[in-house]
């Protein structure tokens, strides 16, 4: 008797030890979902609280060109390589309806830039294609993330015919203008154009920074703009050596015009389109 007891003492310690054991795991267990529910949850919902990014000459910039058809526009994000996530929404009008397009980039490959075309409309699997017609300007914003920062960068643009403008091509704001010196049958090869303005700027020089904003404009890829006269309008008067310049691609920096300074109003002639501002010295 006293043995049979002894052996049921023994599996009954045992069996104890065993649920201990497993309430063991069970309490880590849960405690372990409660963290990743709770405590990461809530560090990745501050993640994904964005701040609007207005201008940072150093930080990433997008171009934006029109398709040679006005069916489409290319974005080209510059300055990304440092960035885990982009995504875009396209907010534009269409004979008085509101539309819009929205979609993500692949940033696996951490590029320095990145293109993606954005449709005027939609394409069914089958490769049919239904464009929105009239369309004039718009909104872009571009969601940003690099680690747990997020950033949200929103710009305007303006899509116009030069040929039907006579030339005269506006921003969205008005206080940037490019007047084409070409005939209107010149301007009709060219179809499009776009101006939209830059939440940064291209690499600029030592002693020169940045007075107003940014503006591109610019036309199908493979197309330049003819010359024309570019005017800046400012909340306020530049200093005296404040000039336009446009960022020249081909040679990697800015080149500055002779310009007129006329209150908050300059002008100047440049060459061709592209990126423009207006640079002033820096201060010490």
């Amino acid at each position: 008797m006293l043995i049979a007891n002894f052996f049921l003492n023994l599996k009954s310690s045992k069996m104890t030890v065993f649920f201990v054991i497993l309430l063991a795991f069970i309490i880590i267990g849960a405690g372990y979902f409660l963290y990743n529910k709770v405590i990461v949850g809530q560090e990745n919902n501050q993640a994904v609280e964005e701040v609007d990014l207005t201008f940072d000459p150093e930080g990433p910039y997008a171009l934006l060109y029109p398709r040679r058809d006005g069916n489409a526009l290319v974005l080209n994000i510059k300055r990304t390589a440092s960035y885990d996530e982009i995504r875009y929404e396209l907010a534009y009008n269409a004979e008085g309806v509101d539309r819009g397009a929205q979609g993500t980039i692949n940033t696996k490959e951490k590029k320095g830039e990145y293109e993606q075309e954005i449709l005027f409309g939609s394409c069914s699997t089958g490769g049919k294609c239904v464009f929105d017609k009239d369309v004039k300007n718009g909104t872009l914003t571009l969601h940003i993330r690099k680690g747990k920062q997020a950033y949200r960068m929103i710009t305007q643009w303006n899509m116009q015919k030069p040929d039907i403008e006579l030339g005269l091509l506006v921003s969205g704001d008005n206080h940037f203008s490019f007047k084409a010196k070409a005939s209107a049958e010149d301007l009709a090869l060219i179809k499009f154009t776009i101006i939209n303005e830059l939440t940064g700027a291209p690499k600029l020089p030592n002693d020169r920074i940045v007075l107003g904003k940014v503006y591109a404009l610019n036309a199908p890829i493979a197309k330049t703009l003819p010359a024309g006269q570019v005017s800046i309008e400012l909340v306020e008067d530049p200093a005296a050596d404040s000039q336009i310049a446009r960022f020249d691609e081909a040679l990697g920096k800015w080149v500055e015009y002779e310009t007129k300074i006329d209150g908050s109003k300059l002008s100047a002639s440049p060459d061709q389109g592209g990126v423009f501002t207006v640079l002033t010295s820096k201060k010490d």
